[in-house]
Parts: C-alpha cells; structure tokens; sequence
C-alpha cells in the first residue's frame, strides 16, 4: 500500500483499457496531473488484477468494455477499497458505473478538462477519507450546542457547520457534500443518517441525491428550485410535499 506521504500528497493509480490508444490518453492526461501517480497500465485485466494483489493503489482508471474480465466484474473482483474512474466509448454504461459507486465516468474520447475534473472527485474523496460526525465538546457553551451547528470531519480536519447556514446537501457515493455560501465539505454520510440528524421544521430531501434547506429557496420553477446560485433538481415523487411545506401546509 502507498505509504503515507505518497496517500497525503499523491493519489497512486493505474489504468486498464484493452486499447493501447486509449490508455496512451490516459497516461499523457496523468503526466499533466502533478497530484496523480499513474504507477502502471495494463492491456489485460487478468494481468491487472494479479499486480494489484501485491500492489493496491488509490485509484483505478478503468475500462469498462473488456474481454475475458468486464470493467463492472473487474470492481468486485479488485475489492472496494480502491476508487474507480470509468472510461469508456458507451454513454449508456454511465448508470451502471453509478451503481457501482464510482468517483466517475469518462466517454471516450476522453478531453483533458473532463480528466481532471474526475481526478479532482478522487483527490477530494480521498482527502475526506473515512470521516465521521465528531460531537460537540462537552465544555461548548450551551448556545452552541448540537442544536443550532454541527462538527463535521472531512479529511484531516474537523469544521464547525451552523445549521443555518448550510444550504443543501449533495449525494457523491458513499459521501456528502455540506454545502454553505462559504464552502463545500465532503463527508461520508448518507441520506438517511443527514435526515435524522438535521431539524425536520427546516431541511427536506427533494431527490434521491439532496437534501435542500427551505429558507434559503428564492424560486421554484418545474422541477427545480433556486437557492442562492444553485439550482437543484427535484423529484417529482417530492414536488408535491415540498410544494406543501413552502405553502406553510407542511
């Protein structure tokens, strides 16, 4: 395994893609990535899974269509403590690789703008590596309590959120994202855990994917509302209850 100062500063990673074009990309996008480390790249993901046994890294980048191993069967094959970028040359595969809790996808052919945007994903997952909600200190002044803000670990770090400030809260796999006018934090939460957790009278879940705090929405239009500069998408299985919550029904 990557010893630690290879974990803080590097994200080591390796590519497996049955077309040499394809992972040629790949390692002239890594090369121009000062925070990757793309350790090896492999034709065959037989050969792949094999070094990785002697040699796990943080990061795969990851073909999808493959013979003989598929990209989906090489991710419960490699085991889930490695992230994975999928790449392939088929939009369609891109709900599949959702499911599969990847960082993200690339459509072949892959630009470098939407490269780096995929290894930033990565590079912000791995820096909130298993955080956890920290309680309060016992000795915090009774107006700064549970009630009114939150202690939230990302990364190394642990962050006072006041409740009232945070705006939404964005699903990313196994994470979140708190998002305030200020910041973005990522945090590996749930849905479910952010609903217990957050004042019901003040937060709703509108989507599979986020939560949305109700004073702060300046509009809502179709199947989206407006808080400050981000437009969030909602379900319609939650437009009529949100719909009731903002005419004071709910």
């Amino acid at each position: 395994m990557a010893d630690n100062r290879n974990r803080e500063e590097l994200l080591s990673c390796i590519a497996v893609d049955d077309e040499p074009r394809a992972l040629e990309v790949i390692r002239l996008h890594a090369a121009k990535t000062p925070f990757l480390n793309l350790q090896r790249t492999f034709r065959s993901p037989v050969e792949a899974l094999a070094w990785l046994k002697d040699n796990p890294v943080d990061l795969l980048f990851l073909d999808i269509n493959m013979p003989d191993v598929s990209g989906l069967s090489f991710r419960d094959l490699a085991g889930p403590s490695m992230m994975i970028i999928f790449t392939t040359a088929y939009s369609e595969y891109a709900v599949e690789s959702y499911e599969q809790e990847a960082v993200d996808y690339l459509v072949k052919p892959i630009r470098y703008e939407r490269f780096l945007k995929a290894a930033l994903r990565a590079r912000e997952r791995q820096l909130a590596h298993r955080p956890q909600l920290q309680p309060i200190p016992a000795e915090a002044k009774e107006e700064d309590t549970i009630s009114n803000s939150l202690f939230i670990k990302s990364g190394k770090k642990h962050f006072r959120l006041l409740i009232d400030e945070i705006l939404y809260l964005e699903k990313d796999g196994n994470y979140l994202w708190f998002v305030t006018p200020e910041r973005r934090l990522l945090s590996r939460f749930s849905i479910g855990e952010a609903l217990e957790m957050l004042p019901g009278e003040r937060f709703m879940q509108v989507h599979r994917s986020y939560i949305i705090a109700l004073p702060p929405i300046k509009e809502v239009e179709n199947h989206q509302v407006k808080i400050g500069s981000h437009t969030i998408p909602v379900a319609k299985a939650y437009r009529e209850a949100l719909m009731g919550r903002l005419a004071g029904r709910g």
